[in-house]
């Protein structure tokens, strides 16, 4: 498995717009790299006999579509550290 370091557990951090004392990035390194050993194990697993299930939905169950009253572009926008232009203003992830 790959190793997770403090640089690694601030950078994603940092694209989750999260803030940490060094305790807690000390702490988080440790929750990663236990949780990437459980991905390996379960990687490990033989699942090429198991059959895939697939869920099958009654669609005359479903409810209908109603139109309800919802909050403001302006209400949503409050709870956003950065908007512009009446969007959400994120970091760009991907390089062009």
């Amino acid at each position: 498995m790959e190793k997770i370091d403090i640089a690694e557990v601030k950078r994603l951090a940092s694209l989750s717009a999260l803030e940490f004392d060094e305790k807690s990035l000390e702490k988080f390194v440790g929750d990663f790299e236990n949780i990437l050993n459980m991905v390996g194990e379960i990687q490990k697993c033989d699942t090429s006999k198991v059959e895939i299930k697939r869920a099958c939905h009654d669609f005359d169950e479903l409810r209908d579509d109603e139109a309800k009253e919802g909050i403001s572009q302006e209400e949503v926008l409050l709870n956003s550290p950065k908007s512009r232009k009446g969007c959400f203003a994120v970091p760009q992830m991907l390089e062009e």
